[in-house]
């Protein structure tokens, strides 16, 4: 069975989707089955992998549409151990089209229902808001994670996240916050490490360990297409999305 992780924030720049395909490389790095399924019409994370929306035959608009067809038809493979189910700009209209569905927000999970069988781990990355494709992400997934932006208003963000998931249990009573993700830490500025105080002090054992820094190389991926692990390999930004690998293996194994 594998473990299906939204990430979740209602906010953008936090390092969402750097994560969602920095993390999920990281694990296949690890020898783990790993699926993303880019749900948010930016296409952000598609591209990431040097994929052109424009030119997919199917994409997850196809999935939401159809998923007694199941999600296989629409997943394609873009590194070694990782599939992804692409976004496309099709998606951009698709929350009107799906308005009328009758239970339009479990229609990824119904389309999942295969998957976790060939997968150990399913991220799905969803927009930065509270809609129809955050919905179907939160209702497929068995845990969230959070990245959260060390600045001054990182804690504002959380209580809104929170009414969210517990709005979502109503259809998906198991879901739970697998873990706070520290981000985008300047480890120059007094700033950063007393935000960090603070959210670590309110949230506990929930905030991982590991600190996802400030990191130009990281930056840079996604212009050339190419997942951190190869694009720069040595860099800072590398090295703590595997140690994310491990932390979150070890929480979820413990």
């Amino acid at each position: 069975m594998s473990h299906v992780i939204a990430l979740a924030m209602q906010k953008g720049g936090v390092g969402k989707t750097t994560t969602a395909l920095s993390l999920g490389t990281a694990l296949a790095a690890r020898g783990r089955r790993v699926l993303l399924i880019d749900i948010d019409p930016q296409a952000n994370l598609t591209q990431g992998f040097g994929v052109d929306p424009s030119q997919l035959e199917y994409s997850v608009y196809e999935v939401l549409l159809n998923p007694e067809r199941g999600s296989a038809f629409a997943t394609i493979r873009v590194d070694e151990g990782v599939d992804l189910i692409p976004s496309s700009l099709l998606l951009a209209g698709a929350e009107l089209e799906l308005a009328g569905r009758v239970g339009r927000e479990l229609l990824l999970r119904k389309a999942l229902r295969t998957a976790h069988e060939t997968y150990d781990y399913i991220l799905i990355d969803p927009p930065p808001s509270l809609g129809l494709f955050s919905l179907n992400a939160l209702a497929a997934a068995h845990r969230v994670l959070v990245p959260l932006q060390l600045h001054a208003y990182a804690l504002k963000a959380m209580p809104q996240l929170e009414q969210t998931i517990d709005l979502v249990r109503e259809i998906n009573p198991d879901l739970a916050i697998g873990g706070i993700l520290c981000t985008l830490a300047d480890r120059r500025t007094g700033l950063s490490h007393e935000i960090e105080r603070q959210v670590r002090e309110r949230y506990g054992s929930l905030v991982f360990h590991t600190v996802i820094p400030m990191n130009i190389k990281l930056a840079e991926a996604p212009t050339a297409g190419m997942p951190i692990h190869r694009y720069a390999p040595g860099s800072a930004g590398a090295q703590a999305y595997r140690a994310l690998a491990d932390e979150l293996e070890s929480r979820l194994t413990h």
